[in-house]
């Protein structure tokens, strides 16, 4: 018997996307909407944000530090945010990614990763923090779930454990979904989880829009967004019957 194993425990991984053009991108307050983030999950989860990287050039260990080089920075591409995630699984990220490339596309998006273990947050307070995120940063899509902490919150994928080090397996499907992401506002879902939230493309294709109604639990968020809730055997059902086209397949 391995008494030293852990305790496998579970975290939120929340992923929201806004298509965004150059524009856009550019006029996007990344400054205060990292430090909305971050004062609200302060507030929701009573941790402590405590470690900080900007731009993946620039790392701070105090709050006051990390303050002060947002408002320096001229550009603010990604910012990760940690919570002491060590010890209590939890993160997040903010990514621009319009400002990192120098021949500018037609669209692009910013992406919206947290993870926070479940022993700090509930299900009904992560619906709340959910609906105030995609209000306040006017996300287009987006998606929560649960996986064990031995989960990447990135690939959601398991972490492959070696003698010195850990990796997780980058795939095309990863890649896929880089590309098909723009395409969020003309019907492009990523995959069925049980919490996803949509936007009336997603209800332009007949046969979809039917689905959707059979299926879950749908309520409009707000004037934009719509609240889909699935069971696991639900999502098994869709998956195997492929009455959803997905963008990444399991």
């Amino acid at each position: 018997m391995n008494f030293l194993k852990k305790k496998q425990t579970e975290n939120w991984i929340i992923k929201l996307f806004k298509l965004t053009d150059q524009n856009s991108a550019e006029k996007f307050d990344m400054e205060s909407k990292i430090l909305f983030c971050n004062n609200l999950i302060e507030k929701i989860t009573e941790l402590k944000s405590e470690n900080f990287d900007i731009n993946y050039q620039s790392n701070y260990k105090t709050k006051k530090g990390f303050e002060k080089a947002l408002k320096s920075k001229k550009e603010l591409i990604i910012c990760i945010v940690d919570f002491g995630s060590d010890k209590t699984g939890t993160y997040f990220s903010i990514t621009n990614q319009m400002l990192n490339l120098k021949e500018k596309p037609k669209k692009s998006t910013i992406d919206f990763c947290l993870q926070i273990k479940t022993e700090y947050i509930n299900e009904k307070t992560i619906l709340g923090f959910n609906k105030t995120l995609i209000e306040e940063l006017d996300f287009d899509y987006g998606y929560t779930t649960k996986l064990a902490s031995d989960f990447d919150a990135e690939t959601e994928r398991k972490i492959k454990k070696g003698l010195f080090s850990t990796s997780v397996k980058i795939l095309e499907k990863d890649y896929k979904w880089n590309l098909e992401k723009t395409n969020i506002l003309n019907g492009v879902i990523k995959n069925l989880y049980p919490i996803n939230y949509l936007n009336e493309s997603h209800f332009t294709n007949p046969e979809q829009k039917k689905t959707i109604s059979e299926f879950g639990e749908l309520k409009k968020l707000n004037n934009r967004i719509y609240k889909w809730n699935l069971t696991d055997s639900e999502i098994e059902k869709l998956k195997s019957t492929k009455r959803i086209e997905l963008n990444l397949t399991e």
